[in-house]
């Protein structure tokens, strides 16, 4: 398991989801690189550099707030062995999700943290 990238994760206000995008965009000297909506729960996310950008609901945003951190991973099964293996807690099992599939774990210093796998990188696990 490597870890590809990490971002911190934000939440903004719905009503100023795109001035909150405008922000991080000047702030980091970089592009928005992809907009989406989470079919699973109406959340709006924006990836803005090293901000993932999350946007909705109180009652929406709830299970999300005490996520920190966003890894984006090559093998997410290799991952929660990883971690199981050196005391982490699983919070949520791996699941598939918009755009791949993620779990969520408690590091034994209490960060909790979403690990991501793309759905290209889960493909190109299970033809190899």
């Amino acid at each position: 398991m490597r870890i590809l990238e990490h971002c911190f994760r934000v939440h903004a206000d719905p009503d100023h989801f795109d001035e909150a995008i405008a922000f991080y965009e000047a702030l980091q000297g970089v592009a928005c690189a992809r907009r989406l909506t989470i079919a699973e729960t109406g959340v709006r996310v924006a990836r803005i550099g090293g901000v993932l950008l999350l946007s909705g609901t109180e009652e929406q945003l709830a299970p999300a707030r005490p996520v920190a951190a966003i890894f984006y991973v090559d093998a997410l099964d290799e991952a929660a062995a990883w971690l199981t293996a050196r005391g982490a807690g699983i919070l949520r099992a791996p699941r598939a999700v918009t755009g791949g599939a993620n779990l969520l774990a408690r590091h034994p210093d209490g960060l909790v943290v979403e690990y991501f796998e793309a759905a290209s990188a889960r493909r190109q696990g299970q033809s190899s």
